[in-house]
């Protein structure tokens, strides 16, 4: 995408694609632009459900599968199977600290000649989206 959508703009989206307006679809719209990173589908849940209790969970995976399939949204998982959610407006790698559970945003690019070599040699092409990089970060290597 480039640059972060507006709240608008996400929901124009949804609605264009046959999608009725909501006030919890708009409430979950409205933390994942707010949020500036990765947020869990619980964590979603729980900030939708302070002001709409009846809304259930299932109501934000329909929400998070839907700004997927627009290519608003994306997901990863961290570490064992953790997802969480993020708006695609820059394009990026996970690297995830097994032990403090830190996220760091890699460049896509950082990236570009391994994936290549990857293309190259095996004939592979890897689609990064949805796994990070785990390992333990500089901090946690030094406490070791």
């Amino acid at each position: 995408m480039g640059e972060t959508p507006t709240i608008d703009q996400i929901e124009a989206r949804l609605a264009a694609s046959g999608r009725r307006r909501t006030a919890p679809r708009r409430a979950i719209v409205q933390m994942l632009v707010g949020a500036k990173g990765h947020v869990t589908a619980d964590e979603l849940a729980v900030d939708v459900q302070r002001r709409f209790p009846s809304v259930n969970i299932s109501t934000v995976y329909r929400t998070l599968d839907a700004l997927e399939e627009l290519g608003i949204v994306d997901h990863v998982h961290l570490g064992h199977g953790r997802a969480v959610y993020h708006l695609t407006d820059e394009d990026h790698q996970h690297l995830y600290c097994e032990r403090c559970e830190r996220i760091v945003e890699l460049p896509a690019a950082k990236l570009r000649a391994f994936l290549s070599s990857i293309d190259r040699e095996y004939g592979f092409e890897v689609d990064r989206r949805h796994f990070a990089i785990v390992g333990r970060c500089r901090r946690c290597r030094g406490r070791a």
